[in-house]
């Protein structure tokens, strides 16, 4: 007989979910402020340096959200760098890629430290950015600061990878800063595209990332690709246990590039068995 789980097991399954969930926008502070503290004109590739300066006072501030919004024609090539993001204070400068962020998505790609939303070298206008975060519109990263430090400073710029396409003619976003933003302002800004993080696929350590968990919950992670692959449903027993449909031989005649399974699909029961 199969041991019972734990209470706390039963959220486990939001591990296996996570990697095919899109985000919800939802912050677990009070709202403070429905207006940004610093807002760009849309750039593009005619901006001179393909960059803007950002210099914002965050005195007292909590939580500081960036975000970057198309610039209103799709976000097609919107690919976006937060160059050299750092904290200023009394007592120096803190790099903000040495913080963890506490939310972050891109509508294409991954949100990266020190890596573009593709995963390449941080590049604007043709020079290497010494370090920062790589993101893709309509993207919204969020962190909570420590206390301390008066000023948030950086470039916000668009990466290469974005402007080599199409000669650059399709890429123009927007760059934002709120402090202590309201959640609803943020989620007017930033619409999630249908499947979410498009294009991207999201390592296991990084699989919870997105999720938005309430501080009486436990989420985590305990089986992944290539543990499971390709799953066309999944489901929860009176046990805890997830049962994971997993097709991979689905429409093989339409997909020739991935192997046929010979032994067939199958259905996995996965189960906490040591109670981790």
């Amino acid at each position: 007989m199969p041991r019972p789980l734990r209470p706390r097991c039963v959220f486990h399954w939001f591990g296996v979910l996570s990697l095919f969930v899109g985000l919800t926008l939802v912050s677990s502070v009070e709202a403070q402020s429905s207006k940004p503290v610093f807002s760009s004109n849309v750039i593009t590739a005619k901006t001179p340096g393909h960059a803007v300066d950002v210099k914002v006072d965050i005195k007292g501030t909590k939580q500081l959200a960036l975000v970057v919004t198309d610039g209103g024609n799709g976000y097609s090539c919107d690919w976006a760098d937060w160059a050299e993001p750092r904290l200023v204070g009394p007592e120096g400068e803190k790099k903000l890629t040495e913080l963890k962020w506490k939310k972050a998505h891109a509508d294409w790609g991954q949100v990266r430290v020190n890596q573009n939303a593709g995963g390449e070298p941080l590049k604007i206008n043709g020079k290497s950015v010494e370090y920062g975060i790589g993101t893709h519109a309509e993207s919204l990263i969020l962190f909570d600061l420590p206390e301390g430090f008066t000023q948030f400073q950086c470039r916000a710029g668009l990466d290469d990878g974005g402007v080599k396409q199409n000669n650059g003619a399709e890429t123009s976003v927007r760059f934002l800063v709120f402090a202590d933003p309201n959640a609803q302002a943020l989620a007017s800004l930033v619409q999630p595209k249908s499947g979410g993080n498009s294009g991207g696929n999201v390592p296991p350590g990084e699989a919870l990332d997105g999720l938005d968990v309430n501080q009486d919950l436990e989420v985590s992670l305990f089986a992944h690709e290539p543990m499971t692959l390709s799953p066309s449903n999944i489901d929860i027993d009176a046990l805890g246990r997830v049962w994971v449909c997993e097709v991979v031989n689905y429409r093989h005649f339409r997909n020739q590039n991935n192997p046929l399974r010979e032994e067939g699909d199958r259905i996995l029961i996965l189960e906490d068995t040591d109670g981790d």
